[in-house]
């Protein structure tokens, strides 16, 4: 086989690139000598010796570090690194790694927030001092919220009564019981440090979100004549229509979903805010007999999200009303009732202020089961509307000590003691609260006659069991003393 002989111009072209390769070589040798007496580091032999100066030559060669000042501080790392001769090539390698990233993460941390871009060829640096651009195309719904004012939905500033004080240590116990109960331990779910404070912001904010029966109206018997001829009677929101949802709604809670009966009155108090707001703005418009059994799912859907754990999926909820709305139109409902009500889901209910009443008059479980039954039965009656939450409970807790006294005879400073007196805004034997007890008497005694048998049941049924004290069954042992708390003046 032939082989053709080199000509004088590829022999040339060969010499060239000869040249060039040993010059970048040479160039690149001559720098990084340069940059380690610049260091005072190890001399080359050092370097050659772990194997890094061919590294270097190649790094450099590939154009990774553009500037000298970046080669400049892999160096003085790699230097600094190799300074224990007994550390082998790849735990150098792995200290130069690890120290090349502190290195950049200092500089970030370091590197203060600014607006601007700077322009470096240094990737490194670049890449630590340029600011993320906030892109054009933006979510719709964020460009929908940037449109509402913030203070749509912020509360004005509240300021707090002060109805119980705050002093000594006789907030925790009874007057009579102070030295015996100061060495006992307390739970640390009472919250004894702030619940003063807590009561009075609790006491502000009932005054702040007032309920008025005015929203109930009495049946029209006027008719109207619609455009055929005919004629029908319009339809309103009346005391017996909230009765028999507020009836179906306890028996969602108690005997369906099992619920508990903060969420209940949360959910009750919820129907009442909202049917308030919408009937004071049209009496005719949105709640109509159709929607009524929407809004008190949605409020149900509400109230189980913000007191329970885990809330009814909303398939349940459709089923429960016979499939006649869909789970878009429960959700739209939950939406608009949040929209309406500002999002302001703080309002105190009777349980809260009847746990507290119980704690400092020292009830026993019968007590506070008789106080639960009351509170419960006054979310039926239209009369008990106009009272507030604390009224409500300090009512209960009257009659339930007035009920376990068993005397007709009881006086006001019997059933309602000095520490109740002390602690609470009815300090007195008031009319608010000698009107609020004759009013749940009432209620109570109209059951017994006879009178509201249908939406009460599920209640009574209820505390006859004995976890809660058979309540109920005492309440009906002692009609005789309803009876005269119903129609008699308190003494």
């Amino acid at each position: 086989m032939l082989v053709p002989r080199p000509t004088k111009a590829s022999l040339a072209r060969q010499s060239k690139i000869r040249d060039s390769i040993a010059g970048s070589m040479t160039t690149t040798t001559i720098t990084l000598k340069s940059i380690h007496n610049e260091q005072n580091t190890k001399s080359e032999n050092d370097l050659s010796k772990i194997g890094l100066a061919k590294r270097g030559c190649i790094v450099a060669k590939n154009h990774l570090f553009k500037r000298r000042k970046s080669l400049n501080k892999l160096v003085a790392i790699v230097s600094g690194a190799s300074l224990d001769n007994s550390t082998s090539d790849g735990e150098t390698l792995k200290q130069v790694i690890v120290a090349s990233l502190t290195e950049n993460v200092k500089k970030i941390e370091l590197e203060p927030k600014t607006t601007t871009t700077t322009t470096t060829n240094n990737k490194e640096n670049c890449s630590s001092k340029r600011s993320i651009p906030i892109s054009r195309k933006q979510p719709a719904a964020a460009a929908v919220a940037a449109k509402i004012p913030v203070d749509q939905f912020i509360n004005e500033e509240i300021h707090v009564e002060q109805i119980e004080p705050v002093d000594s240590n006789s907030q925790f116990f009874p007057l009579d019981d102070q030295e015996d109960s100061l060495d006992e331990p307390i739970d640390p779910t009472y919250a004894m440090d702030y619940i003063a404070e807590i009561m009075n912001l609790l006491y502000t904010l009932e005054k702040k979100y007032p309920i008025q029966s005015t929203f109930l109206t009495s049946p029209s018997l006027s008719m109207t004549t619609i455009a055929n001829g005919s004629a029908i009677r319009p339809w309103k929101l009346t005391g017996k229509h909230r009765t028999i949802v507020v009836g179906w709604l306890i028996q969602l809670f108690y005997t369906r979903f099992h619920l508990s009966q903060d969420a209940l009155h949360i959910c009750i108090g919820l129907l009442d805010r909202f049917l308030q707001k919408s009937m004071n703005e049209g009496p005719s418009g949105f709640v109509t007999q159709k929607n009524l059994q929407l809004i008190a799912v949605a409020t149900f859907l509400v109230a189980a999200k913000v007191e329970e754990t885990h809330h009814p999926p909303v398939d349940e909820l459709v089923y429960v009303t016979d499939h006649a709305y869909t789970g878009d139109q429960v959700k739209r409902m939950e939406k608009k009732i949040l929209h309406e009500l500002h999002f302001e889901l703080n309002r105190p209910t009777s349980l809260q202020f009847l746990r507290r009443y119980s704690f400092i008059s020292s009830a026993g479980d019968e007590q506070h089961a008789i106080g639960k039954f009351l509170i419960d039965m006054a979310l039926l009656d239209v009369g008990c509307i106009n009272l507030v939450p604390s009224l409500i409970a300090a009512s209960a807790t009257y009659i339930a000590r007035y009920l376990l006294n068993g005397n007709l005879s009881s006086t006001f400073d019997e059933c309602w003691p000095i520490e109740l007196q002390s602690r609470t805004p009815y300090k007195t034997q008031s009319t608010s609260l000698i009107n609020a007890v004759r009013i749940l008497a009432q209620c109570l005694d109209q059951y017994f006659s006879g009178t509201n048998t249908k939406e009460y049941e599920i209640l009574v049924k209820r505390y006859e069991h004995e976890q809660l004290s058979k309540a109920s069954l005492y309440c009906s042992q002692q009609r005789r003393l309803i009876h005269h708390l119903a129609t008699e003046s308190l003494h």
